[in-house]
């Protein structure tokens, strides 16, 4: 995770990322029940720290492919959960889609974390195409919001909020015309 975020950190807010590796999936429900584990002070599950997390939900995966559509969902609702993640060395790199909250792009900039943008509506072609295996390794009780294991292949992202507290949304662009 340090070479990743180590490669993250040299880039500008707003430049295109084409991951290959290994991600964590979790949504909503995971990140509810991880907030439980922290305040009973038990410890997360080292997955966390070891990849980026990305905030997806999976669809029936066809005959012949490895998954369905695996498309994004909205980043914010996972926000609450950042700060104290992230404190905790977890969530250092984030995928999803949207927006963040301030409190989300102050958490970056403290403890070195990453949140990259994707595309809502390429996630047909992200499980067609770029994501090669799929297996549930953790809170399967939840279904589809269990968390999963994925193996990427240049899965294309963007960078929205850097370590530097610099945030695609909220930036200021020169936007006067050159000459």
């Amino acid at each position: 995770m340090d070479r990743v975020c180590a490669a993250l950190s040299q880039l500008t807010v707003g430049a295109p990322v084409l991951m290959s590796g290994t991600m964590i999936v979790a949504r909503d429900l995971v990140h509810a029940e991880l907030a439980r584990l922290m305040r009973e002070g038990k410890p997360l599950p080292g997955y966390l720290r070891d990849h980026p997390v990305y905030y997806a939900g999976p669809a029936r995966t066809p005959q012949g492919h490895a998954s369905g559509s695996f498309g994004p969902t909205t980043a914010a609702r996972m926000d609450p959960y950042v700060p104290e993640l992230q404190a905790h060395g977890a969530s250092r790199v984030m995928i999803a889609k949207g927006n963040r909250a301030p409190e989300v792009v102050a958490s970056c900039q403290q403890h070195g974390g990453f949140y990259l943008g994707s595309v809502g509506g390429a996630a047909a072609v992200l499980g067609r195409d770029v994501i090669k295996s799929v297996e549930v390794i953790g809170f399967s009780e939840f279904g589809m919001e269990a968390v999963w294991r994925i193996r990427v292949e240049d899965f294309p992202a963007f960078l929205v909020t850097d370590d530097k507290g610099n945030d695609f949304f909220t930036r200021k662009p020169d936007l006067t015309p050159p000459g």
